[in-house]
């Protein structure tokens, strides 16, 4: 075998190893097409060497003529291979319709040259004399005739060629690195065509040397498809390590979010939603332990922010927390659901009553929290109120246990704070009524089912003066129900406004209806602390009066001595405006509230009712001094007296010797319908309503 067989075969090989790496190679865990293209490419043109190499070696005719065949076919499926490999090169756009000239043209030669007698280059094969390279060996030597096709094959190289170098000078427009590979094959391949161009003219005995070129193109290609690969390693190497650090700190994030999701900012501790997966996780387990959820309430927090600022405020939650966190058992929950509240979720000692248990707990846990708190330049003491769901208990789900603990919760604050209490069922009894009955307020209204009763006033020789308008609920479900359960829901939710605008104008309407005889006497109806602090209080009473054409001398209202807790001048100064309209005022239930002496000396009342509970008591001949000293103290102010709750005789009696103006109450007759109410007036004897001191 000579050296130039050897050098064909050896870049046979390398064009063969070339072709089934590109093949198998992947980037990005994909094929790329201008790679796959370019594997093709490369076992054909190891086939091509393999054929010439053959040719050089062998010394039979029809063998070589075979050969021949062979080769000039592969050739036709060469250029195809390399127009679509130099598309995707060069990165053409519109590589396929290039591609599809390329194949209709080479295609047809390719079958012309399988199936035609002879093949496209040479129609005869003829051996010639053996060329003697310079090294001194000798390789076979055929010629032959050329065919009718042999111009329409090297036109269409040469025009294959062209557009090589159209790609190359593309390449170079757009200054791409593949530009310098290209232009270098391209100028080898020049100088091969034309060595082997001069060859064939001057019939030299020598041997071509462009198949070996194709080694020019195997080497150059590869090695900018290589550093190209190894770019792009290189580059999802770095997107890979700038994914992981992305992720991680995507992680970090998450984890931050989830803790604040999960945690108070203030102080550190779990929030509501994570004291809700925590309990839902202790209801759930197959055979939970006797645990106690408790919500710890402090006391008046807010007058803290208000007098000395939010930021003393969160610095003593965080030392409550840091207290609570330190005295409840390894294993506990401790939460800040909230506002002031903070939640505990711990287990019970076993053998001990769990209510009791739970109670000495909170206790232990009240009785650290009550300890002074120094907060800066502060010594803060707190009070604190509790309730304590029993779990499982009757929670069935983490909703139920926390509105069990809530309702605890708000039962102690209800009964006077600073303690705790046991979540019962009977709470939620009346959580459920509560519920029934706020739902049911939103509607009574619409569907016109309040009515008002009036309960006469009687002076001291048994004639009739005033009447108090009385609010009934009448409920379809729950029959009547009483002003004492209903309205403080009404003044919670809000709707005790609204409700007070209908009594006020219903009371007037109806009061219009009285017999003639008692056209003088006046209405007395009782009004709200929140109506009276409402902003529209004066212009919407006006605007009722004006609208009912009732005159406002005709109309008490009644405050309660709550109200006296609010803002007294504000009070005042509505009441002095309503007073000077023609308005009288009445303050109700005396004796029981806040009221003081200097309440009655600065606010310009008219009517003082005394609370029934100093009624009760009281026997025909025998003074009463504490009821005594408050006839006498709202004479001296120039108040009329009224009593309430009168039940027996003997009480309406002893009244009348201490010198009270008027009597209310069941002795004199209950509360009436309207209509029984004007009936009962008809029976009355005609007098005018009591006249002021």
């Amino acid at each position: 075998m000579t050296l130039f067989v050897s050098s064909q075969l050896i870049a046979c090989g390398i064009c063969l190893f070339a072709g089934f790496y590109s093949l198998l190679a992947r980037s990005a865990g994909q094929r790329d097409p201008m790679v796959l293209a370019f594997g093709n490419l490369c076992l054909l043109l190891a086939a091509y060497l393999l054929l010439t190499a053959s040719i050089a070696q062998t010394n039979s005719l029809n063998l070589a003529c075979s050969l021949v065949r062979w080769q000039v076919a592969i050739a036709c499926l060469i250029f195809p291979a390399a127009t679509w490999f130099i598309g995707h090169y060069a990165q053409l756009q519109r590589r396929r319709p290039w591609l599809g000239v390329a194949c209709a043209i080479f295609g047809g030669l390719f079958f012309v040259n399988l199936f035609s007698p002879s093949s496209v280059i040479y129609s005869a094969i003829a051996k010639g004399a053996p060329i003697v390279l310079p090294w001194g060996e000798t390789v076979s030597n055929f010629v032959g005739q050329k065919s009718s096709l042999f111009g329409v094959y090297y036109l269409a190289r040469d025009a294959a060629y062209l557009w090589a170098i159209g790609c190359c000078i593309a390449l170079w427009r757009r200054n791409s690195t593949r530009a310098r590979p290209l232009t270098l094959y391209l100028l080898i391949q020049a100088v091969a065509a034309i060595h082997g161009e001069v060859i064939s003219r001057a019939e030299l005995r020598s041997v071509s040397y462009e198949s070996l070129i194709f080694l020019a193109l195997v080497v150059l290609m590869g090695d900018q498809l290589r550093r190209e690969l190894q770019h792009r390693a290189t580059l999802l190497t770095r997107n890979l390590d700038e994914l992981r650090s992305e992720t991680l700190r995507r992680e970090q994030v998450e984890s931050n979010l989830r803790h604040l999701a999960y945690h108070d900012t203030v102080t550190g501790l779990p929030n509501r939603l994570a004291v809700r997966e925590h309990v839902q996780t202790a209801l759930m387990a197959k055979n939970p332990a006797g645990s106690a959820l408790i919500m710890l309430d402090l006391d008046h927090f807010r007058t803290i922010n208000e007098a000395l600022g939010h930021d003393v405020g969160d610095k003593l939650l965080k030392a409550v927390a840091t207290r609570l966190v330190s005295a409840v058992p390894s294993g506990s929950l401790v939460a800040r659901p909230g506002g002031d509240e903070f939640a505990l979720h711990l287990k019970l000692p076993v053998g001990l009553a769990p209510a009791g248990a739970a109670l000495d707990i909170a206790g232990d846990l009240t009785k650290q929290l009550t300890a002074p708190f120094r907060i800066g330049a502060h010594d803060l003491a707190i009070g604190v109120s509790g309730g304590i769901a029993l779990l499982p208990g009757m929670a069935g789900d983490v909703d139920s246990a926390l509105r069990q603990v809530a309702m605890a919760l708000h039962k102690a604050k209800a009964t006077g704070r600073n303690r705790t209490i046991v979540f019962e069922q009977a709470m939620q009894a009346q959580a459920d009524r509560r519920l029934l009955l706020e739902k049911g307020l939103r509607l009574a209204l619409e569907r016109d089912e309040f009515e008002l009763h009036y309960q006469p006033q009687i002076d001291a020789s048994g004639q009739f003066v005033a009447a108090e308008a009385l609010l009934r609920w009448c409920h379809p479900i729950e029959g009547m129900i009483s002003p004492e359960e209903f309205i403080p829901i009404a003044e919670e939710a809000g709707l005790i406004h609204a409700i007070g605008r209908y009594v006020m104008q219903r009371a007037c309407v109806e009061r219009e209806g009285w017999p003639t005889a008692h056209a003088t006497a006046r209405v007395s109806i009782n009004v709200s602390p929140w109506q009276l602090f409402a902003q529209d209080f004066v212009t919407s009473l006006q605007e009722i009066v004006n609208a009912t054409r009732t005159l406002p001398r005709q109309v008490t209202i009644e405050i309660t001595e709550s109200a006296l807790l609010h803002d007294l001048d504000d009070l005042t100064r509505k009441i002095d405006e309503l007073a000077n309209c023609g308005f009288h005022f009445a303050l109700d239930d005396f004796g029981s509230g806040y009221a003081s002496l200097g309440h009655l000396k600065k606010l310009p009342l008219h009517e003082l009712k005394i609370d029934r509970a100093f009624i009760e008591n009281l026997q025909a001949g025998v003074t009463d001094p504490f009821v005594n000293a408050i006839i006498t103290i709202a004479h001296e102010q120039k108040l009329l007296v009224v009593a309430e709750g009168v039940e027996t005789e003997p009480q309406r009696v002893a009244l009348v010797e201490m010198g009270c103006d008027a009597a209310q109450g069941h002795l004199i007759s209950q509360p009436l319908r309207a209509d029984s109410f004007c009936h009962w007036l008809e029976q009355q004897p005609a007098r005018q309503v009591l006249a002021n001191g």
